[in-house]
This record gives C-alpha cells, structure tokens and sequence, in this order.
C-alpha cells in the first residue's frame, strides 16, 4: 500500500538513527576517556609456595650456621655446608624467577598499551565517521527527488523502497556495532594493560625481598666457609707436619680435611684487607722487602717439647703431674714458619697474597696459610701417649689432660685430641 507522508516520515527515521549514532559517540567519548593507570588491584601473585619453600630453607640454613665448623665432625660440617648452600641456590633461583616474572608482565603490559593506542585510533576514526554523517544529514537533509522515490505504490517501486531503507538501516547499524565491539576491545586492553603493570610491579617487590634475602644467605653461607677455611688454616699444616711422624696418622687428617676443602671452593671470600695490619683470619707479610724469613719467638725446649719460652714453666708442671698419675706424655710443639711459607710459595703462588692471604682451598693441593697456626707460636702441642699421637678422646692420656690441663694454662680444639693450646 501507499506509504502516507514519506518526507517527514522518512527525515523522523533518518533523523533518530544519527541521533542514536551520535548519542553512541558521546557515552564511547566519556567512558573511554580514562588514562592507563599504574595500580589496580590485579589479584595475588601466586607466590605463596615459592615464599614458603624459601621459609623452610631459611630456617634450616639458620640452624645449620649454628654448627661449630671448628669442633664438629666432618659429617656435622658438609652436612651444614649443604644446607647453607641449598638455601643460596633456593635464593638464586627464586629471584630469577621473580625477575622472570616482573620482565614478562611488563612486557605485556607494554604490548596492551600498544594495543589500546591503536585501537582507541580506530575509535577515533569511527567516531568522526559518525559525526560527518550526523552534521551531514543536518546540513543537507534527502531532496525532493529521493523522497518522490518513496511515494510510489508499485510493488516493484515498494520493492525498491524497501531495499534502500534496509541498505541504509544496515550501514547504520554496522558503525554502531563497530563503534560497541571496538569500545569493548579497548577496555579489555585498557585492563589488561592495568592489570600486568600491577602484576610487574609486585613481582619487582617480590624480587627486591628476595635479592635482600639472598644477601642474607649469601653472608651466612660465607661465615660459615670462613669457619672452615679456618679450620683448614690449622688441621692442614698439622697433617702436612704430623705425616712426617705418623704417615697414616697425617693422611687421615689430610684426607678430612681435603673433603672440607673441596667443600668450599667457590664460595667466596672478602677480599684481603688493605691496612696492611694482621688478624685472627687474614696474615700479612711481616715486612715490605728484604728477607722473607720469619724470626722465631724465644724457644724452650721441655722433656724434649720445644715451646714458646713464656710457657715452659707452665707445661714443665703439667708434664711432672702427669708422670705421677702414671701418664707418659711426650709430643712436639713449636714449627718452623718458613717451612710453611715454602709450601705456600710451591703449592699457591710466590706474591704476598698467594702467600700469606689466598684461601688454603685455593691452592694444589690445599695448603694452611702461614702465621695462623699456634705451633708456629710455640703456643700449641700435639701430645703423643706411649708413643703414639692421642687420636680418641676415650685414650686415658685425654682423659687425665681434660680434667687437668686446664690447671696449667692448656685448653683443647674439641675436633683435634692431640691439640692443646696455651695463650700466651
């Protein structure tokens, strides 16, 4: 049937679309105007078992510092060090992967802003495509001879009526669609963006807790080397001497202590003070030039035992009240330090530092430093009983000095029998 008023019909029609069209722009326009911000709550992090494995070794490796790496057995000491090395590479891995993680989430981060700019373009692009149509049909409403077009009553002109107005409706609705689903698109990267720039930022605090906490165990694991380094610096020099009077006594402590230093080799260690001054771990050249031999403190020599001089009162009186208890002590004390700077110049390096400052694990095979032991002092003995070095401390020799020595100025290395010491 005829179609009654087409021109205003047709302009009321055309007029609501473009108003709906532009209505679209206007609320895209004012909710998309937002900036990508750099927080938003983006859920946890799902660290909680990484953080609790790293819980569980820290606390381990804070009862394996508590190990005496200078009086336990070698078992107790690699059993400790093991610990203490496991929570380091507990520690490594962790801050890789959390530094891992921190670098992938702002990387996507930074693909969804390029997304989001792109896509906001297109929304711009749609937008002014919409708004020339809207000005347009303002300006220039359909002329008379378009509207004549819809006043036929043929159904083939009916026919064509309809197709134009489909034609039309369809091209409309197509830039509302695109307007919608490019809308959406931009705010799923827009939250994306957010949500992996939060997600970046909490593995980089992740990583910066764990890097403060790898430090920690970092510095754990090397007091605890310098215990055994230490240890070394003593045990070595007595097996490196005690072989030449009991060879299988000496290559059992050497074999010990070869294990402890394989154990640390890597691990590092502070670098060698330049103050020039001497400390309980780090020895100095006793002087800048001229002769490299060492003078040896004033020496006295009881019942065969060659001490420091200060002391051979103390232990002429130990030795007297153990031969009346019926125990036989003999044993050696003072050593050479020269001798023991030429086996650092054969087994480490001939420079002040391979000398007198490089860790003994350093060095092939691995050589105590010079001037850390007592012996060298003549403050220490390694006491033999009935001729042989007191190795157990159920020997009765050990027995009678534990419960007296200490009457006479001496005190024992738990880790070492044989081993007694008098500070001057």
């Amino acid at each position: 049937m005829a179609i009654t008023s087409p021109r205003s019909w047709k302009q009321k029609r055309r007029t609501q679309r473009l108003f709906a069209l532009a209505a679209a722009v206007l609320v895209s326009a004012s909710t998309l105007g937002m900036a990508i911000g750099s927080s938003v709550d983006a859920g946890a992090v799902a660290t909680d078992a990484r953080t609790q494995r790293a819980n569980v070794r820290a606390e381990q490796a804070k009862v394996a510092a508590q190990v005496d790496a200078l009086e336990g057995s070698k078992a107790q000491v690699l059993a400790a060090l093991s610990t203490l090395n496991e929570n380091v590479r507990g520690q490594q891995a962790a801050l890789s992967e959390a530094r891992r993680q921190a670098d992938a989430s702002a990387a996507e981060a930074a693909q969804a802003e390029r997304d989001a700019a792109q896509t906001s373009r297109d929304l711009d692009a749609l937008r002014a495509r919409v708004a020339k149509y809207a000005v347009k049909a303002y300006v220039e409403p359909p002329d008379e001879a378009l509207m004549r077009r819809f006043e036929a009553t043929s159904a083939q002109e009916d026919a064509t009526r309809n197709a134009l107005l489909n034609m039309q409706s369809r091209t409309d609705t197509d830039v509302i669609d695109q307007l919608r689903s490019t809308k959406a698109r931009l705010e799923e990267q827009l939250s994306r963006a957010r949500q992996s720039k939060a997600e970046a930022e909490a593995h980089a605090a992740e990583a910066q807790g764990v890097l403060q906490s790898l430090s920690a165990a970092q510095t754990q694991q090397q007091a605890f080397a310098a215990q055994i380094r230490q240890r070394l610096d003593d045990r070595l020099s007595d097996a490196t001497y005690l072989s030449k009077l009991d060879a299988s006594f000496g290559a059992s402590i050497a074999a010990e202590e070869a294990a402890l230093a394989n154990a640390v080799i890597g691990i590092p260690v502070a670098p060698p003070s330049s103050s020039g001054g001497g400390s309980s771990s780090t020895t100095t050249p006793p002087s800048s030039g001229g002769s490299t031999v060492v003078p040896h403190p004033p020496l006295t020599t009881v019942n065969g035992i060659t001490v420091a001089t200060s002391i051979a009162a103390d232990l002429r009186s130990m030795l007297g009240a153990a031969s009346a208890a019926g125990i036989n002590l003999g044993g050696y004390g003072y050593r050479d330090i020269n001798v023991q700077i030429q086996l650092r110049r054969q087994n480490c390096g001939t420079s002040d530092y391979a000398i007198w400052q490089m860790p003994a694990d350093s060095c092939s095979p691995p050589t105590a430093r010079p001037g850390l032991s007592w012996h060298e002092q003549g403050l220490a003995i390694d006491f033999q009983a009935n001729g042989s070095f007191i190795n157990s401390r159920s020997n009765p020799a050990f027995v009678w000095l534990a419960a007296n020595a200490a009457r006479f100025g001496f005190t024992n290395l738990p880790s070492e029998p044989w081993h007694w010491s008098h500070p001057a």
